[in-house]
């Protein structure tokens, strides 16, 4: 299970971080922080979740990480 924070304020998203990931996690996935950094700064920076660039060995990794930061997005609708 992995853990997704998205903070976000009156300008939009601020930063989004996995939050008590274990080590056991990071070994068996290794493609999932360098994934998880890359998606990352690209939110930030366009704040929006459309037209995300990824590798293609990545490509299962970022759509799991794409869908968990949709999920908390949503979570702070009102």
């Amino acid at each position: 299970a992995l853990n997704v924070e998205v903070i976000v304020d009156r300008n939009g998203i601020s930063s989004i971080e996995l939050v008590n990931i274990s080590t056991a996690v990071t070994t068996m996935y290794p493609l999932l922080e360098p994934a998880f950094d890359t998606l990352t700064a690209q939110i930030i920076e366009s704040q929006s979740l459309d037209h995300i660039t990824y590798s293609q060995e990545s490509k299962y990794t970022t759509f799991v990480l794409l869908e968990a930061i949709r999920k908390s997005l949503d979570k702070a609708q009102p």
